[in-house]
């Protein structure tokens, strides 16, 4: 362990050394959006990029979106050319906007005048995740020496109950953590209608049969019930499977009434969607914008549970629609009645903005204060 500490400790100070260099550049009027989420964009850059063409035309926009695989070879050798891109691009901007952990975020001296942002990848955070399960003391000393989720000046949450999961996941003090919302709020709202007719058009089937939509989080060991799940649905209903790209769910099935639409992705087919189905995602958030009907299949609520553990009591939420088992979670569905008021308050707890101006409002805090 010390021998490993010594080692990540040396590997930081050579980072610094050739960072300082970098640091020599100007700092330009330059917003940096960096992401190891996805290799494009996500919609919350697309909409703040939109947002700051439009307002803030005197800022340069450069955004470095690298998914960054987690085994620890592709990490420092396949995906480390991407370091010195980051080095430069941090040295000289004004802004720089994340939305998830960044190694060297937290491991490098930055300029004073350098403004850090996360706004994190998801809408919120029902499991846990960050510091909160950092439980070992080995796993607690390394995330030490790397600093883990250091050097944000802010973080953007969507309510005042979020900012409060806030202050555990990611360890900072409540004045740092902004209750704006994010972007893909006002996507949600903005682009229902025009996402429907996209998806109707492509599946016309979809109109005249009730549409459920099941996109569950990801898991580690790999346990997706959804054979069990699939099995339960006649041909009264299409069942939309939107899982982790990496699954292979092709084998899963060979109904006709299963359907992938890898053509959208799941915020799209929220908008022709009766009803969701989801467990520990905050994909139920970005629901409860839409005030529609959602269940929870949660098989292994109880080893969830102890790891990583629950931000959010969903069964204080949505009692009698939580289910390990799919037959009971299907007949309830079958059954037809909802009451959209737990949704509804869901929604309030935890997205306080549904006005549709929260790309507007975030980029005047972030850029605003600038002028």
């Amino acid at each position: 362990m010390r021998f490993m500490i010594f080692i990540i400790k040396i590997y930081i100070t050579f980072l610094n050394v050739i960072y300082s260099l970098f640091k020599l550049n100007k700092t330009k009027k330059k917003v940096f959006f960096l992401s190891r989420q996805t290799n494009k964009p996500s919609i919350d850059y697309e909409l703040m990029i939109k947002e700051i063409k439009k307002e803030y035309p005197n800022y340069k926009i450069v955004f470095l979106t690298k998914k960054i695989k987690k085994n620890p070879f592709s990490f420092f050798i396949k995906n480390n050319y991407t370091l010195f891109k980051q080095m430069y691009h941090l040295s000289n901007s004004e802004i720089c906007i994340i939305d998830g952990y960044n190694l060297y975020i937290s491991i490098l001296k930055h300029k004073k005048n350098l403004k850090i942002i996360q706004i994190w990848h998801a809408l919120g955070a029902v499991k846990k995740f960050g510091v909160q399960i950092i439980k070992k003391p080995y796993a607690q000393k390394i995330a030490k020496v790397l600093k883990q989720h250091q050097n944000y000046n802010y973080i953007i949450a969507s309510s005042k109950k979020t900012a409060e999961i806030y202050e555990k996941t990611f360890g900072y003090s409540k004045d740092k953590i902004i209750e704006i919302g994010m972007p893909r709020i006002d996507y949600i709202l903005n682009s229902d209608s025009n996402n429907k007719k996209k998806i109707y058009k492509k599946y016309p089937k979809f109109k005249n049969k009730k549409v459920v939509l099941y996109a569950p989080t990801f898991r580690e060991n790999n346990n997706y019930k959804i054979n069990e799940l699939i099995d339960k649905f006649n041909d009264d209903y299409i069942l939309v499977l939107k899982l982790h790209p990496a699954i292979n769910i092709e084998l899963l099935y060979s109904r006709k009434n299963i359907y992938l639409c890898k053509e959208f992705n799941t915020l799209q087919l929220l908008s022709v969607a009766d009803c969701i189905i989801t467990d520990y995602s905050a994909f139920s958030i970005e629901t409860s914008i839409l005030n529609k009907p959602l269940y929870f299949y949660v098989y292994d609520y109880d080893e969830y549970l102890k790891d990583p553990g629950l931000n959010i009591d969903l069964n204080k939420y949505f009692r009698g629609y939580v289910f390990k088992r799919a037959d009971n979670l299907v007949e309830k569905i079958q059954n037809g009645n909802y009451n959209l008021e737990l949704v509804k308050k869901y929604r309030e707890d935890y997205v306080s903005n549904i006005n549709g101006d929260v790309t507007q409002k975030l980029i005047k805090f972030i850029i605003g204060d600038k002028q």
